[in-house]
């Protein structure tokens, strides 16, 4: 949908380009830039920004500059870097918060106000979008910003540009989104996993989109009777997404993943690989975060390996069996696979000794003794 077919229900520049952007999104992944269609953002060109971030060995680039925004500057700023634009420029309002969005991997949303180099307030309200070209690194950023004077504020009967921290409609599209893929799951199918972990990334990223917006959070909070918790963010986050009476055990081991995930430094995008190859999946980051809280009179205390070893040495043995000269080798240790035949133990193999697996064990019996 062209995005200024919203105009009629929000005139927003940020409500409109967002939900463009969504609509070229294919299941969550960020869009490329080839399927932006100039006809359909020509209306903001003029105050328009696109954002190169291809060369990764040197600083952004603009690669399209709208006019507007190069009014009142002294040069051309088409194919310069971010570190030309000059400061107290709408340009530079703009550009000040590319970072943001390589940090969040999804849109940002802005809007403050700031007295530009002739002295004159300007409040303005801007977006950027991400694009990418496999669907893991950005490539393009896509920025968009109105503007008015306070003397035109002033003059205004409903100005455009309200001064607020965020622009709500976008924690509440995103809320949206994870609620309709929370509700898309299917237990009965053979991607569900793979569901549940995209639907957790998106709202890792919703969750970070939260921490930026605390009055829109407080709102969203306030009208599902919820409140926000120090001591486990996400689960407001993810009663917010699941509903507060989803399974409250499922909640708190979403809630521990994620936060482990995310000291992990991993965003939405990259959760579900995360997720997928560490131990365990969910269970297995939930057990980590969990160590990872214990007090040191909580954790057992691990003995070094040889220390281990010593002590299982000196242990008496119990049985001595003749296994001939092909059970002569360099291992000290091993393991035995066994199973009970009346009063008589059958040795099925013997497996050769694995310090990982030998420790843990080790561990586990001096514990007992």
């Amino acid at each position: 949908m062209n995005p200024v077919e919203y105009t009629g229900r929000e005139k927003r520049i940020t409500f409109q380009l967002y939900n463009y952007w969504c609509g070229l999104t294919d299941n969550g992944n960020i869009p490329p830039l080839k399927a932006l269609s100039p006809k359909d953002i020509a209306p903001y060109k003029n105050s328009m920004v696109l954002i190169d971030l291809r060369d990764p060995d040197n600083e952004p680039t603009l690669q399209v500059v709208g006019q507007l925004l190069t009014e009142g500057l002294d040069l051309d700023m088409s194919l310069k870097g971010i570190s030309e634009i000059p400061r107290r420029s709408l340009l530079s309002r703009i550009t000040d918060h590319y970072m943001e969005v390589l940090g969040n991997r999804s849109p940002v949303s802005f809007d403050a106000e700031f007295n530009n180099r002739d002295k004159k307030k300007i409040l303005y309200r801007g977006i950027l979008l991400p694009f990418s070209d496999n669907g893991e690194n950005i490539n393009f950023i896509l920025g968009a910003i109105r503007w008015i004077t306070e003397e035109e504020k002033q003059g205004a009967g409903e100005p455009e540009i309200p001064q607020q921290p965020q622009d709500d409609n976008l924690l509440q599209d995103n809320l949206d989104r994870c609620r309709t893929l929370v509700r898309g799951q299917n237990p009965a199918d053979n991607r569900s996993r793979k569901s549940l972990y995209e639907t957790l990334g998106a709202i890792l990223d919703f969750h970070e989109l939260c921490l930026s917006d605390p009055p829109g959070t407080r709102a969203l909070l306030k009208a599902e009777g919820l409140k926000a918790q120090k001591r486990a963010p996400f689960t407001p986050t993810l009663k917010l997404c699941f509903g507060r009476d989803y399974d409250k055990t499922r909640l708190t081991e979403y809630a521990s993943a994620l936060s482990f995930a995310r000291k992990n430094g991993q965003n939405g995008a990259g959760l579900p690989d995360f997720l997928d190859h560490y131990p365990g999946g969910i269970k297995g980051c939930v057990r980590a975060e969990r160590e990872s809280h214990a007090t040191p009179s909580d954790k057992p205390v691990k003995k070094p390996l040889q220390e281990t070893l010593k002590t299982i040495g000196n242990m008496t043995a119990i049985a001595r069996f003749e296994v001939g000269e092909d059970g002569a080798g360099d291992d000290k240790l091993c393991l035995l696979l066994g199973r009970r035949a009346g009063p008589d133990i059958e040795i099925i193999k013997i497996l050769k000794e694995d310090e990982k697996l030998l420790n843990s064990l080790i561990m586990q019996m001096t514990k007992r003794t």
